[in-house]
């Protein structure tokens, strides 16, 4: 393993909103070090701005937990016919449009509670 030399240092200056979003962008990318967080940054196409809730989170969630109890019953109903192997192909594709339905429907609602990039 070669030794780096890191002797150079690189001072920003940026208000304090800068800072907390430089700051939240490099807990994202799951960045250890500041150098980490620009090595990504440059081999990185696409810098996708932080996701803000606008509308109250408690509610998201607790819309986003039924959709996921939904989904949970419906990979049980699966288990259950895939087991039995009693589901005709009618039945095969209701299921498949529920499971598409749920997931058309989370979209729908992180969209409607989620604005990217705080705007």
């Amino acid at each position: 393993m070669t030794k780096r030399n890191c002797n150079t240092k690189i001072i920003i200056r940026c208000s304090e909103m800068e800072k907390s979003a430089i700051v939240l962008a490099k807990s994202q990318l799951k960045a250890r070090t500041w150098l980490e967080l620009i090595e990504k940054l440059l081999t990185k196409k696409k810098i996708e701005p932080p996701k803000i809730i606008i509308q109250d989170d408690v509610y998201l969630l607790e819309i986003l937990m039924e959709l996921k109890r939904c989904g949970n019953n419906l990979n049980q109903i699966c288990k259950i016919c895939n087991g039995s192997k009693s589901i005709t192909p009618s039945e095969t594709a209701k299921i498949k449009k529920l499971a598409v339905n749920i997931s058309t429907l989370k979209q729908k609602v992180l969209k409607t509670f989620v604005v990217e990039g705080g705007k």
